[in-house]
C-alpha cells in the first residue's frame, strides 16, 4: 500500500524510478536521449502523442515510433501563479500545448520566456534532465 506521503509530485516529467512497463521503459530510454517517441496502433494506425500503450480507437496494442517534429506553434497557454506546493517555487509558470505541423499537440512548460506568450508564436521542442531520476521535454521560445 502507498501512503499519499510516499508519493512524487512530477514536474510535468517522468520518473525513471517507478516501476514501469517495457513499453514505458522505452519511452523514458528515447527521452533520457533527447528523442521523443509517439505511439502508433498497430491495427487502425492511429497515432498517439504523448504515446499510450494500447489505441483509444479500437483497444489494440501500439508500437512506439520516433517522432521528428521538433517545431510547433504556441496553440494555447496558461499562466500558472497558485501552484500546487512542490512547484511553488516556479510560479509563476507557464504550461502550453503546442502544435507541430502535422497536427499534433504537446503540453509542456515554457521555460525560457523573456515576455508575454502570444498565440501563434513558434516553439521549440527541447529537453531537461532535472535530477539523476526525472527527464521531462519542455518548449523553448
Amino acid at each position: 500500500m502507498v501512503l499519499m506521503s510516499e508519493q512524487k509530485e512530477l514536474y510535468l516529467g517522468y520518473a525513471t524510478d517507478k516501476a514501469v512497463t517495457p513499453f514505458f521503459q522505452k519511452f523514458l530510454e528515447a527521452l533520457a536521449e533527447e528523442k521523443l517517441l509517439m505511439s502508433k496502433c498497430t491495427s487502425c494506425g492511429t497515432e498517439f502523442l504523448p504515446p499510450r500503450e494500447h489505441c483509444q480507437k479500437c483497444l489494440s496494442k501500439a508500437e512506439l515510433v520516433p517522432f521528428t517534429e521538433t517545431e510547433a506553434k504556441l496553440r494555447s497557454y496558461v499562466i500558472v501563479d497558485f501552484a500546487p506546493e512542490t512547484l511553488t517555487s516556479k510560479a509563476p509558470y507557464v504550461v502550453a500545448i503546442g502544435e507541430f505541423p502535422s497536427g499534433k499537440r504537446l503540453t509542456a512548460h515554457i521555460t525560457n520566456l523573456m515576455s508575454m506568450p502570444e498565440v501563434g508564436m513558434p516553439l521549440k521542442l527541447g529537453f531537461e534532465k532535472i535530477d539523476d531520476k526525472r527527464i521531462t521535454y519542455k518548449w523553448l521560445v
